[in-house]
């Protein structure tokens, strides 16, 4: 898979790039809200991975723009934050994210989840 991964972590995206990368993954790294939509506008991804905090332009609003754009609107979003609860997952749904999952998370369990919404998606198709 091609995945775009976003944070504002240069450790973070390091980890998890090496992760994606060990499972044959291609892994593209983006470090704001901003960058994640501009990769997005220039590029086509297979999935996005994307914090919720981060400079400039959050996650939230990023994934708002990524999902107006015609190469956005399917992509799987995952949405990742260290604040769990009711609250942070409806904010994830309206921002248009597939899923939220909470910190610390390991780079298998996001890969694991962005698998099941491709296969939901060939389903449903």
């Amino acid at each position: 898979m091609k995945i775009l991964f976003v944070d504002d972590v240069r450790d973070t995206r390091d980890l998890f790039r090496l992760a994606f990368g060990m499972q044959g993954h291609n892994t593209h790294l983006a470090c704001t809200g901003l960058e994640a939509v501009a990769a997005v506008r220039a590029e086509d991804f297979d999935a996005l991975v994307i914090d919720v905090e981060m400079p400039d332009m959050n996650g939230w609003d990023a994934v708002r723009e990524i999902r107006a754009l015609p190469q956005g609107a399917q992509l799987p979003i995952v949405l990742f934050t260290a604040y769990s609860g009711a609250d942070s997952r409806q904010r994830a749904a309206d921002a248009g994210a597939d899923v939220l999952l909470c910190k610390p998370i390991l780079p298998q369990d996001i890969l694991t989840r962005i698998k099941q919404l491709i296969e939901e998606r060939a389903a449903s198709s």
